[in-house]
């Protein structure tokens, strides 16, 4: 057996009928098999021919309607991209990290001059990825690398001496690497490597050890235990404890919830628990997480941008890493519904996914490694970073990520439309996550209708156009949390109260906001929504803001109205003007903007009424896309009505 094969049949071990090149392999795999592999992962009566039933998934009627469009879909254009890309963003990322690590094979942060949290493991198996696809030879000094960044990794979990108390982090990347370079190592270094995973104290090791219920820590170190259980260095006794005990934390449309509602953290459970039943977890909890999952990963396949990027919600977001992770999840499910013989829902997936990998790619830095949140200002700046976002950290962690994706992707999966390209859906995610996620014929609306009022505010968060540029849409509101006047913008609606103070959407904190769909066809998404909010000051008196949101021909039109505002309005639009390299080109007449970078824009237009003026407030404020101005259009009238549309 050739180098190549036994490379490709050890990392495979770790798989449940996981894709080999080899078309042979496939072609002569038991079908009983297969069937039940992809049975771990969906439930049975999600691959009725009759569709999926009303009573499995609160948005059945979505999906199967989504399946019936996708037939239908026309100049549909595939992103080119295989199962090899993610070993290139992988290989250069990795590449990239060697100046920065020492001789015990720690990767130390340029930025921090220290080690930080979980970068040296997610080194050691994104090497490890690079080595079981024959991408480099198990010889190469890079793969050597990635086995004492290995051997440290062990070191620091025996000694409990993991940088930041962040051991929680450390099992699942490194048994992921030690079962691929275990085949190659010496009998010594094999025994040193098998005594220190024997040694390892969890009560010692995991800051979130044995706590009920802890947010997405706790599922990240369980799912390191399941694997170090299924290697034969522990039981599974604390695996089951821990996953009976989180299940409570998943919402009927498979999400996983903790403080402040988090996108990225909803996710980040899942894909790797996700990952547990690809790799042959068949505990008792099995079929509950097969419920969940299942479900979770339809619902991200519904909130996924166009171009390819997870909704935008509470801390981490716009980090690449959140696109990795989707990458994941979506390529399990396309390989669980390719060996179910259902090629639409594959098609679907492969799709998501490879949408995904050409976001990351949108990010990746001269010397190979990424800008970890979605902007071009240099690493010192840490610009739109949360205290703990790291260059070094995030970008291994995403490429680990990858790493899982290339391990299993299907090659021979083709894609097929997503509902990031169709759409023809309202998605209501409020409950408790508090957002609208909208999307007719590729182009992309979501809104806040709760906002947290330090990442997120109230309102239009993101307009993702389809042939525009997605960061100019906006892609985010403007976050209180990175800006010294920690006020929130959005776009959308100001009054003045009956003081003459100006009142903001944006920065209400509304819970008994009224959502209505009113469309929900490939041809038009449309909603309203209505607040009916206490004005602040003295008099409190009751406004109702009314918006009703409409996507058609690739165009988001927007009607305001006001009720019970005696004073003016104003509209505002917060204006990328600065990704942290390149200036926006920005161009204002009396009642249209527009705003273009590297070929791509959007334009935004005040239809009515026809005798407003757009100003620019000419202010600096933090985004984490960049640097933002606000445009705003006063006026008396009690209705607005403005566009926004693609500029190329």
């Amino acid at each position: 057996m050739g180098l190549k094969n036994i490379l490709l049949f050890v990392f495979s071990m770790f798989t449940v009928m996981s894709c080999k090149d080899s078309h042979v392999t496939e072609k002569t795999a038991n079908k009983k098999l297969t069937t039940a592999a992809a049975v771990a992962l969906i439930p049975l009566g999600a691959l009725s021919k009759k569709g999926v039933e009303n009573d499995m998934h609160p948005l059945s009627e979505n999906i199967n309607v989504f399946l019936q469009n996708q037939e239908k879909a026309e100049s549909f254009t595939p992103t080119g991209l295989h199962r090899k890309d993610y070993l290139k963003i992988i290989d250069a990322q990795v590449r990239a990290m060697i100046k920065y690590q020492d001789k015990d094979g720690r990767i130390i942060d340029p930025v921090e001059n220290v080690e930080k949290y979980y970068t040296t493991p997610c080194f050691a198996h994104s090497v490890a990825a690079l080595v079981a696809s024959s991408h480099i030879d198990v010889n190469d000094s890079l793969a050597l690398r990635g086995m004492k960044a290995l051997d440290i990794s062990l070191t620091d979990m025996v000694n409990a001496t993991v940088n930041g108390n962040h051991g929680d982090f450390y099992t699942w990347p490194v048994m992921l690497a030690y079962e691929t370079y275990k085949p190659f190592v010496s009998k010594e270094q094999l025994k040193s490597w098998d005594d220190k995973i024997h040694s390892i104290q969890v009560e010692k090791l995991y800051r979130t050890y044995n706590k009920p219920k802890e947010n997405n820590w706790v599922l990240v170190h369980t799912a390191g235990e399941f694997l170090r259980a299924k290697s034969g260095f522990t039981n599974y006794d604390y695996v089951e404890k821990m996953l009976g005990l989180q299940l409570s934390n998943f919402t009927d449309l498979g999400m996983y919830n903790e403080h402040g509602n988090p996108l990225p953290y909803d996710l980040f459970p899942r894909h790797y628990l996700s990952g547990m039943l690809q790799l042959e977890y068949k505990g008792p909890q099995a079929t509950s997480l097969r419920h969940y999952l299942w479900k979770g990963a339809w619902t991200s396949l519904f909130m996924q941008s166009p171009f390819g990027e997870l909704g935008t919600g509470y801390r981490s977001s716009h980090h690449i890493w959140n696109e990795a992770q989707q990458c994941v999840v979506f390529e399990i499910y396309a390989n669980a519904y390719a060996r179910a013989g259902r090629e639409k829902e594959a098609g679907a997936f492969k799709r998501a996914a490879m949408m995904s990998l050409n976001s990351m790619n949108q990010w990746i830095r001269e010397d190979g490694s990424g800008y970890i949140v979605k902007n071009r200002f240099p690493i010192e700046n840490k610009h739109g970073y949360e205290r703990y976002s790291i260059h070094t950290c995030y970008n291994m962690l995403a490429t680990s990520m990858l790493a899982q994706a290339w391990e299993f992707s299907n090659n021979e999966i083709e894609e097929l439309p997503s509902p990031a390209d169709i759409g023809g859906f309202v998605l209501p995610i409020v409950n408790p996550f508090h957002k609208i996620f909208a999307n007719a014929a590729g182009t992309y609306l979501e809104y806040d209708t709760n906002g947290d009022q330090k990442y997120n505010p109230t309102g239009i968060i993101r307009v993702h156009l389809k042939g525009g540029h997605p960061q100019l849409g906006p892609s985010d509101g403007i976050a209180s949390y990175i800006n010294k006047d920690k006020k929130s913008v959005a776009l959308g609606p100001l009054w003045q109260n009956e003081e003459g103070t100006w009142v903001s959407l944006s920065e209400q904190k509304n819970k008994s906001s009224k959502v209505e769909i009113l469309e929900s066809n490939t041809k038009e998404a449309k909603f309203r929504i209505t607040h009916d909010i206490t004005n602040p000051g003295k008099k409190s008196s009751q406004v109702t803001i009314i918006e009703t949101i409409s996507i058609t021909d690739g165009k988001v039109v927007v009607k305001n109205e006001f009720k019970g505002v005696v004073g003016n309005k104003r509209l505002t639009w917060p204006m990328l003007v600065y990704d942290g390299k390149d200036r926006v080109n920005v161009q204002l007449t009396e009642s249209m903007a527009s705003l273009e970078l590297k070929g791509k824009g959007v334009q935004f237009n005040v239809e009515t009424p026809k005798n407003v003026s757009l100003k620019r407030k000419q202010v600096e404020l933090k985004h984490r896309n960049g640097i933002c101005d606000v445009a705003y259009a006063e006026f008396s009238e009690n209705t607005v009505i403005y566009s926004l549309t693609p500029k190329n």
